[in-house]
């Protein structure tokens, strides 16, 4: 019986992103981004314009695009919501934070419907990875599946799932793995922390998470289409 491989690294640039590495993520060698004074006051776009920030900023994007950049560069992504304010400021200021970005090798991807945006490398054989890609296990993709398939099929683009739920649906693969509950446990675990580590899953409170918008947009719809064809196989013959 094969497999698929999902722990391999991401696809050759360029490319759709594969669903075999969580990606956006954040950059490389990267930590925290912490967002610059003042870069909370404001709402338009064009606020702070030309203001020095800090002694001896050399800075000239407006605060609030600054933060925005800033908290695409951190990763995983930028959503407007829960944060309106600098998701208006990126759409005001898109051009600059493209060019700003490119000087980093980094590409900006906006969904507009589903009003969420991320980093990812630019499609260049010679650029380098600066975007760190977080390496998935089995059930961490049949689990990213699955999500994605609830997304997709929301009326309003909004989905929460438990983890109780989430071990309901995984239950299908327990006895490919030929290990014993106990391990199964251990490994949905280690799966379910992974998804909310990567920004792919959101906690609301107690087992229940909001699953991010971004999953609709990040990976490649045929990478999606191979995959869920070899898991429903896999599933099948796991019954």
């Amino acid at each position: 019986m094969t497999e698929p491989n999902a722990t391999g690294a991401g696809p050759a640039r360029p490319g759709p992103t594969d669903l075999r590495s969580a990606r956006p993520g954040r950059p490389a060698g990267s930590g925290t981004t912490s967002a610059p004074p003042g870069a909370g006051s404001g709402t338009d776009g064009d606020a702070g314009a030309g203001v020095h920030l800090w002694p001896g900023d050399h800075g000239t994007l407006p605060a609030p695009a600054r933060l925005a950049l800033a908290r695409l560069v951190r990763g995983p992504y930028l959503a407007a919501e829960p944060d309106p304010d600098t998701w208006r400021a990126l759409l005001t200021n898109e051009d600059v934070v493209r060019e700003r970005l490119a000087d980093q090798y980094l590409d900006l991807v906006i969904d507009a419907d589903a009003q969420v945006a991320f980093v990812r490398d630019v499609p260049a054989p010679d650029a380098p990875q600066v975007v760190r890609e977080l390496t998935l296990t089995f059930l961490d993709t049949a689990l990213l599946l699955h999500l994605r398939a609830l997304l997709l099929d929301s009326a309003d683009g909004r989905v929460a799932i438990s983890r109780d739920e989430a071990a309901d649906h995984l239950g299908m693969y327990r006895r490919r793995g030929g290990g014993s509950p106990m391990d199964f446990t251990r490994q949905l675990d280690a799966t379910w922390a992974r998804l909310i580590e990567s920004g792919m899953l959101e906690p609301l409170g107690g087992d229940r998470c909001v699953v991010s918008p971004v999953l609709r947009t990040v990976f490649g719809a045929d990478q999606v289409a191979a995959l869920s064809a070899e898991y429903a196989r896999l599933a099948k013959e796991s019954a």
